[in-house]
């Protein structure tokens, strides 16, 4: 299947952009949590938690957001459309003016006139990204499934003292909707599943613990449905999917995953539970799990197993902050990371309008020379379909192709409908643009009261 070379290029400058605007928010975000180091793990998990969520609104914020460009790149398309006009081929733009002619056919009736290397980058591109996508979209799944075939086979736990000191828990950490207790002989490790039918699942073991190991485990796994954990997994997916390529959002949704244990064990120290008791219920899970042991199911799940040692260090230091986030806290972090994604959406680095464009193919060099020849030659005239198709072009996008469609016009200055059209384009955004149709309609104007009667 080919793809269209259009669609490429503005996919590429979207992914292009999103991937340095993701670069830059991910960078404030780690010079936060720097400048924050001794602040709670809950503070970290907070802001991580915000900008993984603006990483996935990222790319639709670009497209919805009226653009402030800052031009660092030369527009890709213009080596698409450049290459075009080198093999003879009609160029994106060209076809623009004249449907009748398509690119792809061109291609295929001529097979000899390929695209170039420097054409075909984007749709190299494309496909790169697709291809990577893809393959952790199917990584992920396979974890998910893993987990799934182990929920199935999980039973619910029907120990009456299992069952009231969970109930017991639950009431105290005021969670108001329904959780639900199983366990399963797959598993070695405490896990819970679900976005808004959460479920606490045990080890077949369990029944063996003791009181406190059992408050520990279960109080543990509530802090993280309290917290709702499982829902911002499914969003750290989504970024990593999105931005596979991307080493910082792999680096980040690391150091969320342990920020949000980390949370979670300081919940549980803050109930009372002794540092020295917490740290021997993980040793024990960690004899449970192996020291090399790494599930795909864990992949998919928000376990117990996450991290551990690292976790026993930070359980048994008296040092650390484990006060939780205060409201206005939260609330200022939330706006400061907003902040930051609100002023990077309108900034575009490409040197014309990008991947929001309609007419992305009328971005191109080839198609402004034929313009700029056309307004070359003052004595030659136009046809007034060839007049019709420049009028609409004061309207294009690109403000290179509406600079060179006034000039051409210019040798049309005593048509009435060009001169209403370029009256309009004086309100066109681009200073230079209305500078070049004023003293053009200066011109005008200046002949009309030069004639004799006037």
């Amino acid at each position: 299947m080919e793809i269209d070379p259009g669609f490429a290029v503005s996919f590429t400058k979207l992914a292009i952009d999103v991937f340095v605007k993701s670069v830059v928010l991910l960078v404030i975000c780690g010079l936060m949590l720097k400048i924050f180091r001794y602040r709670p793990a809950s503070f970290h998990s907070l802001a991580l938690n915000i900008v993984i969520f603006g990483l996935v609104l990222l790319p639709l914020m670009l497209i919805i957001t009226p653009e402030w460009r800052v031009p660092l790149l030369p527009n890709p398309a213009a080596a698409v459309n450049q290459g075009s006009a080198q093999t003879g081929l009609p160029s994106a733009s060209q076809k623009s003016v004249a449907p009748d002619k398509d690119l792809n056919k061109g291609l295929t009736e001529n097979p000899s006139k390929e695209l170039t290397a420097l054409q075909r980058w984007p749709l190299w591109f494309l496909s790169a990204w697709l291809t990577g996508a893809i393959g952790c979209l199917l990584w992920l799944l396979l974890g998910d499934l893993s987990l799934r075939w182990i929920l199935r086979k999980a039973q619910p736990l029907r120990g009456d003292r299992q069952r009231a000191l969970f109930k017991e828990l639950c009431k105290k950490a005021d969670i108001d909707r329904t959780v639900q207790l199983y366990q399963s002989r797959e598993l070695n490790t405490a896990i819970i599943s679900g976005v808004f039918r959460n479920k606490v699942v045990l080890p077949q073991s369990s029944h063996q613990w003791s009181d406190q190991q059992l408050r520990i485990v279960l109080s543990h796994e509530l802090a993280h449905i309290r917290r709702r954990d499982s829902l911002i997994e499914i969003l750290a997916k989504i970024a990593l999917i999105l931005y596979w390529c991307n080493p910082l959002v792999w680096l980040i949704v690391r150091q969320l995953r342990i920020e949000r244990e980390r949370a979670c064990d300081n919940a549980v120290l803050n109930a009372g539970v002794k540092p020295s008791a917490y740290a021997t219920q993980l040793m024990a899970v960690a004899a449970d799990l192996g020291a090399f042991s790494n599930p795909l199911w864990q992949e998919a799940a928000i376990s117990e197993g996450s991290g551990l040692k690292d976790r026993l260090l930070c359980i048994l230091d008296p040092k650390l902050d484990r006060k939780p986030i205060r409201q206005h806290t939260g609330v200022a972090v939330a706006i400061l990371i907003a902040a930051a994604l609100l002023l990077l959406s309108p900034v575009t680095i490409w040197c014309d309008n990008p991947y929001r464009s309609q007419s992305v193919a009328s971005e191109t060099e080839s198609f402004n020379r034929v313009i700029r020849s056309e307004s070359a030659h003052p004595a030659k005239t136009l046809s007034n379909q060839r007049i019709t198709e420049l009028i609409t072009l004061l309207n294009d996008e690109c403000k290179d192709v509406r600079f060179d469609a006034v000039n051409a016009l210019s040798i049309e200055t005593c048509n009435h409908s060009v001169v209403t059209a370029l009256r309009k384009t004086l309100q066109d955004p681009v200073p230079e643009v209305r500078q070049k149709v004023a003293e053009l309609l200066s011109g005008i104007d200046n002949k009309t009261d030069a004639r004799p009667g006037k």
